[in-house]
């Protein structure tokens, strides 16, 4: 890859974190697995609204008290099998409606598919500042 591509993707990721700090302060949560989801977008810069999904109970919880406070749910967990599972269960008992799923497609467009965990964004990024 070459450092143009580079310079694309970090503009790319930078703009990604610019609009959920813009959409997450519409009444808007984003969601992350864990605690290291959290780390890395907070690295990047992003000091949205962010809550990590096993801090709820269940589904059903988060659900209960996503529909409380917000207005929307950006769902970034991980594009593995796992976060494939758990995006669906939350989808299934919230509506589409409610959820944007695009920011996960997007992650993926951007890195080209290299990420599959949102904590490994912060070392891809970092990769992609080298040089």
């Amino acid at each position: 890859m070459d450092r143009n591509e580079k310079i694309q993707i970090i503009k790319q990721i930078d703009d990604f974190i610019e609009q959920i700090n813009s959409e997450s302060t519409q009444e808007s949560l984003i969601l992350v697995e864990g605690k290291r989801d959290f780390e890395a977008l907070a690295y990047l810069g992003c000091s949205g609204n962010i809550r990590l999904y096993h801090n709820f109970k269940n589904p059903i919880d988060l659900v209960d008290k996503f529909r409380s406070n917000y207005k929307k749910l950006i769902i970034l967990l991980d594009l593995d099998r796992s976060g494939e599972i758990m995006t669906q269960k939350i989808c299934n008992l919230l509506g589409q409606r409610y959820i944007n799923q695009k920011y996960r497609a997007r992650l993926m467009n951007i890195t080209q598919g290299r990420v599959k965990n949102v904590e490994e964004l912060k070392s891809f990024y970092d990769s992609m500042k080298e040089n």
